[in-house]
């Protein structure tokens, strides 16, 4: 059986993608574990307000878009519908992250200007 050039790209590339993924997921798992205890600690100490909510959201969404960034690395894509619908759960939750985030340094900005 012949492959095609495109063919092998195509593999390669999405190869590519799942090992950048999954050592992705190495790299986060080990940074929250090292820091987690300390974290908690000053999070549930200091006092409550939208900048300190916005911080824990955008701090922990990103476990649940590497999860599916792996699940659809590693899984077989034989029902596209829910593919797309996979894909467009993590383009919107990519989204609500890079939305938060810039939240807080706006909220940020304007507590250290005021």
């Amino acid at each position: 059986m012949e492959y095609l050039s495109d063919d092998i790209a195509a593999a390669s590339s999405l190869q590519f993608a799942a090992c950048i993924h999954a050592s992705m997921a190495t790299f986060w798992i080990y940074d929250y574990a090292c820091s987690l205890h300390e974290e908690w600690t000053f999070l549930l100490r200091s006092r409550w307000n939208k900048v300190k909510g916005l911080y824990i959201v955008t701090r922990y969404l990103p476990f649940i878009l590497l999860t599916m960034n792996l699940y659809l690395s590693f899984t077989t894509k034989d029902n596209p519908g829910k593919c797309r619908m996979l894909v467009n759960i993590d383009s919107v939750i990519g989204m609500v992250s890079a939305i938060f985030s810039e939240c807080i340094f706006h909220s940020l900005a304007l507590y250290v200007c005021f």
